[in-house]
């Protein structure tokens, strides 16, 4: 008796292990699924941090979602040709390789350039209007130019007509009664910079031709509602902007040009460093 209860502690142990060895084995077979992964081609897997490396900066909200599910399919895609190729043996030749690699280094360059060179130079007030005085020919108006201050109204407003009729300053009315909370790439309101006057509707040249400068126009009636334009300025083909217009071109100019000498001075530095040898003969035969 003492034998048989023996036997059955043992088979009981057995089954117990059997058994936990089935759930280990059951929970291999079905692993769970990271957090992170967002596809998966064989053993292949897309986390969404690449994902994330593959969607340009700054884009619209409603277009990210659209944009990352294009992506997952063309990673899926691109994946399972690359696993065919792969499996068929492919490889690249030497010139591919050699472009592969050139892209690689170049990637390395910028990241090394990146801590190397700086991008944040300040540009002296002085040093921006030497370059303008300097330049200066080189800032001129391609086109007759105006710069105007619009003002669209869906609906007829008296109250307002009046005000503006009265009014010497179109873009207070507009921020006034938050008509620029209301502007559209379309149907744009607030002060438009600079515009080719070819650009604008026959009706607004009209209008702007028989205008003076700071007036405000009556309003032009269009399918839109009713415009009002005021002209703040106007330029003729080959006329030389202001330099508070082209401020910002020539910051990006001079630190472009800092930047190259900068540049020009560690090429110099690593190249005295290193034994550079080039073979001109050859290539010109």
């Amino acid at each position: 008796m003492q034998n048989l209860t023996k036997h059955l502690c043992i088979f009981g142990v057995f089954i117990v292990i059997v058994i936990f060895s089935i759930s280990i084995i059951s929970c291999k077979s079905q692993p769970e699924v990271s957090a992170e992964l967002v596809a998966q081609v064989n053993d292949s897997y897309l986390l969404i941090n690449q994902l994330n490396y593959l969607v340009p900066e700054n884009i619209d909200p409603e277009l990210n979602l659209a944009l990352k599910k294009n992506l997952i399919s063309k990673w899926v895609d691109d994946e399972v040709l690359y696993q065919a190729a792969l499996d068929d043996g492919m490889n690249l030749d030497e010139r591919e390789k050699f472009l592969a690699e050139k892209y690689y280094k170049s990637l390395l360059i910028q990241r090394y350039l990146s801590l190397k060179i700086d991008r944040n130079y300040r540009i002296p007030q002085k040093e921006i209007e030497d370059y303008y005085t300097e330049h200066r020919k080189e800032f001129i108006f391609k086109n007759d130019m105006v710069r105007i201050v619009h003002l669209l109204m869906e609906q007829k407003d008296n109250a307002i007509f009046n005000e503006i009729r009265e009014s010497k300053n179109l873009m207070e009315i507009i921020k006034k009664y938050y008509f620029d909370n209301k502007s559209t790439t379309e149907r744009p309101n607030g002060d438009l910079g600079y515009l080719p006057v070819s650009s604008l509707p026959s009706n607004f040249i009209n209008v702007i031709n028989r205008m003076k400068t700071g007036a405000i126009s009556s309003p032009i009636s269009s399918d839109q509602g009713y415009h009002f334009i005021q002209l703040i300025d106007k330029q003729s083909n080959g006329s030389i902007k202001d330099q508070e217009l082209v401020q910002d071109e020539i910051i990006l100019r001079l630190k472009k040009e800092k930047r190259q000498l900068e540049l020009e001075r560690l090429l110099k530095d690593l190249k005295d460093k290193s034994q550079i040898q080039t073979y001109l003969s050859k290539v010109q035969k």
